[in-house]
């Protein structure tokens, strides 16, 4: 029989149906952000100082360490102990639901479960003291509340809560129980979503800024350049197959417009940012200055430059610590309660005077208000130490925001030099000889803290020298254990000395050798990791330890995921194989290709003298040949020139007895030359009718990222290729090459060397007007392992083409044509 018709009750489910309907309608149409927990857990408003117990810096590798310890422990010991469990919450406010997850360090599965969070310090007592005193006004406390209240979300039990702090110093511990108090957590909650909400909604703001510039963003110039659409073209079809790039692109062609223009599209129609990375700070003007040409075009992009902390520091010592720095003290505290982050958003460009403006205004660290300002930017200008050294400052400056898609891309100058800058940041040394020169300087500090320091340097010196034995030097296993002794020993003692009232001046002492001896032991843990095989330690019989990394393409390749497209250009990217490997890019994947000069070829001339070998054995009886070679040639034509050696010493022995030709004056590159001295050069080169032959290194300053247009620079010599010091971190390095990509001799000295020589060369040719001329000097340069690095317009099929058989008539004829056109052009009667 059926049910009778029941109104009310059919009404109300008809109702429940519709509120369950609307309810699924508006959680669908809520925007969802994912916040990582630790990003989430922070005080409202930020309070703080910038110093290591503020809990607003990222880990150290060593607390990641210390977590893994006490985590094998734990669940050695106890069957209910689980590592690193996955929780998560949502929070629907307003138009957006935040989805926020973490991990828990531990969690026992006790009655009632006990939530386990881990944090190391070198300061024990102090970080105890804070957390216990005001758990809602520090970041860690938050991040456990979070884990307890997610939990009893979840579970719906209320977890027992405790802190499990470890010494870095001692490896002592101790357990801080904390009370989850669920009425003191929701007030918070409630703060925190509210500013959540409020950066969403300026978030959103900023990505429909974005792509409204993407919609008319047009390029800088009424005519691209001869292979500059070209350029663009095969950038957009590797961005299209979401696959890196690695491009070859000659002085001339417009390379970092063409670069940035179809990269910058890309990124801003998703909502997103560009990253842009130099070698060093001096060669940000490039990018800076392709972003005024975008300007002058009526783009509103917002860049931002950073500079480096030492560079931007107030202080005699770039040191964040609130007991020594006015700066970092209550730096979290001063930028919200000034909105300074409101005021870095309304500027278009930041640039290092903005940075100090602002610092000297609010009394708060320049250096960090620059990463307070990259969230706000359109174009991030920085060096590569801020992507890709260890716990780089922009890895979290990537994460997906709202209305953004994907993330943001990655633009790398001069990308010739990734691989062996990554090494380097992994390749510290240490000096009994620089150690001691510290001894002299300990002496004057002040007397309660002078015998502590003498005892420790005596300690480090003790350390360096019982790692090896004997007149040669040795491949060693480190003693790690002495090493990290020390290092506690030093970060004690600094730790004291920062606390006092000592006065610290430019280049301390106690700062130096601290910094000196961490940098090391830092890289000890890649160095003792028997798996890692691209690290290993030398001794050398003068007192000097050093650990080498001769690939960081593991550590390069881990930096790549935060980034949704990686464009990596240079002049000089070849073979592409070795820049591929080197630097952490899929060999399979990359996009590469290579761009020939823009600039008419008759307009240089490049020429290779066989007849001269720098190989070290044959050197003495080739001085005299190279130096007459430069005489003659540089006799022909009145002007400026340099000559590239492949070392100092090299240099300095030709010019004990070089005699320049009559009316040229001969400058020297010093060892360690200084900006000022670079800059004295540079205006004597561009003096009227001037005539000079510089001597210079491959590879230094004077060889690379300098522009010497028009008259500045006629002709260069290159003499040799700067094959690197036979010695045994190169053959180490040889070996491992050898083993691991069957490349060793090609790896550790042709490629390296290639890169330097053709850098040097590309200095003669910089605009469409230059002539040039460009004198290889050595016979390897016919090579097939050397030639293989030269630009594709170099020669046809064979280096040997540019042999010359008449050497002097070749350049004079040269010259010759040379003047000849300029003076039809003069008469209207062709085009230069």
């Amino acid at each position: 029989m059926p049910r009778p018709f029941n109104f009310r009750r059919t009404h109300y489910g008809l109702y429940l149906c519709g509120k369950i309907l609307y309810t699924l309608a508006m959680v669908a149409a809520q925007k969802l952000i994912n916040i990582p927990l630790r990003e989430f857990a922070v005080p409202v408003p930020r309070k703080g100082s910038i110093e290591a117990l503020s809990g607003y810096g990222r880990a150290a590798a060593e607390g990641q360490e210390i977590h893994l310890k006490v985590q094998k422990k734990r669940a050695k010991s106890d069957g209910s102990y689980r590592s690193e469990v996955a929780i998560g919450a949502e929070f629907q406010k307003e138009e957006f639901c935040f989805r926020v997850d973490g991990r828990m360090d531990g969690l026992f599965d006790t009655e009632p479960p006990k939530i386990e969070e881990i944090k190391s310090t070198f300061n024990l007592s102090e970080l105890a003291r804070r957390l216990d005193n005001q758990p809602l006004d520090h970041p860690y406390c938050l991040q456990l509340f979070s884990y307890g209240y997610f939990y009893r979300l979840r579970q719906g039990v209320t977890p027992e809560l405790s802190f499990h702090l470890v010494s870095s110093r001692s490896a002592d511990s101790l357990d801080l129980p904390l009370q989850l108090d669920i009425a003191l957590y929701e007030q918070w909650l409630e703060e925190r979503l509210d500013e959540l909400v409020r950066e969403a909604r300026l978030a959103e703001k900023r990505a429909a800024r974005r792509r409204k510039i993407a919609a008319g963003f047009v390029f800088p110039f009424p005519d691209p350049r001869p292979g500059q659409i070209e350029l663009m073209e095969t950038i957009d079809q590797g961005m299209n197959e979401g696959k890196p790039m690695l491009i070859q692109a000659p002085t001339g062609l417009g390379k970092t417009v063409g670069v940035l223009y179809p990269v910058l599209r890309e990124a801003l129609g998703r909502g997103q940012q560009v990253v842009y990375v130099t070698p060093k700070n001096s060669q940000h003007s490039v990018a800076e200055d392709a972003i005024r040409r975008f300007h002058d075009a009526g783009s509103h992009l917002k860049s931002l430059s950073i500079t480096a902390k030492g560079k931007i520091c107030f202080k005699n010592e770039p040191l964040c610590n609130p007991e020594f720095c006015e700066y970092a003290r209550d730096y979290y505290t001063k930028v919200c309660e000034y909105g300074i982050r409101d005021l870095l958003a309304r500027k278009r460009k930041l640039t290092a005077r903005s940075f100090r403006e602002l610092g000297e205004k609010y009394q708060v660290c320049p250096f960090e208000l620059q990463l307070e300002g990259m969230e706000g930017a359109d174009v991030v200008i920085c060096d590569y130490n801020y992507v890709f050294a260890p716990r780089s400052a922009l890895s979290g400056m990537t994460n997906t925001g709202i209305d953004q898609t994907g993330k943001a891309n990655l633009v790398i100058d001069e990308a010739h030099n990734l691989p062996s800058r990554a090494m380097e940041c992994y390749s510290p040394a240490l000096s009994s000889v620089v150690l001691e020169k510290m001894r002299n300087e300990i002496k004057s500090i002040a007397h309660r803290f002078r015998r502590e320091a003498e005892n420790i340097l005596d300690g480090c010196l003790s350390t360096v020298a019982s790692c090896g034995h004997g007149k040669k030097p040795a491949v060693i296993e480190p003693p790690v254990d002495a090493f990290l002794e020390q290092d506690i020993r030093l970060r004690t003692l600094l730790t004291r000395y920062l606390e006092s009232m000592v006065e610290i001046q430019p280049q301390d002492v106690i700062l130096r050798l601290s910094f000196y001896w961490s940098e090391f032991t830092s890289a000890l843990e890649y160095a003792a990791d028997p798996d890692r095989e691209e690290f290993f330690t030398t001794w050398h019989p003068a007192g000097t330890v050093k650990i080498t990394c001769c690939d960081a393409s593991a550590m390069i390749r881990d930096c790549y995921d935060n980034y949704q497209q990686v464009v990596a250009f240079s002049a000089t990217l070849k073979p592409f194989d070795y820049y591929k490997t080197l630097s952490g890019l899929d060999l399979e994947k990359t996009l590469t290709a290579e761009f020939t000069s823009p600039f008419p070829t008759h307009r240089r001339k490049l020429m290779l003298i066989p007849q001269v070998s720098t190989r070290y054995s044959q050197r003495e009886r080739n001085y005299a040949r190279i130096a007459e070679a430069v005489v003659r040639i540089t006799s022909l034509r009145r002007g400026n020139y340099f000559v590239f050696f492949p070392s100092f010493d090299f240099l300095e022995r030709l010019a004990a007895f070089f005699q320049p030709p009559a009316g040229f004056s001969l400058i020297l590159q010093e060892r360690n030359i200084k900006t000022s001295q670079v800059k004295t050069i540079m205006e004597q080169l561009q003096e009227t009718d001037g005539a000079n032959i510089v001597f210079a290194v491959q590879g230094g300053s004077l060889a690379e990222g300098m522009d010497y247009a028009g008259d500045t620079l006629i002709g260069a010599f290159i003499v040799g290729p700067p094959l690197p010091s036979f010695d045994l971190e190169r053959e180490e390095m040889r070996r491992y090459y050898q083993r691991r990509y069957g490349a060793g001799f090609d790896y550790a000295y042709i490629v390296p060397a290639m890169a330097k020589a053709v850098q040097a060369a590309g200095r003669v040719i910089r605009s469409e007007t230059d002539r040039g001329l460009i004198v290889l000097m050595d016979s390897r340069f016919t090579e097939p392992g050397y030639s293989r690095s030269m630009p594709a317009d170099w020669f046809r099929s064979d280096a040997r083409e540019l042999v010359s058989y008449s050497i002097l008539g070749e350049v004079d004829e040269f010259w010759r044509s040379g003047d000849a056109d300029e003076g039809l052009a003069a008469d209207g009667l062709c085009q230069p």
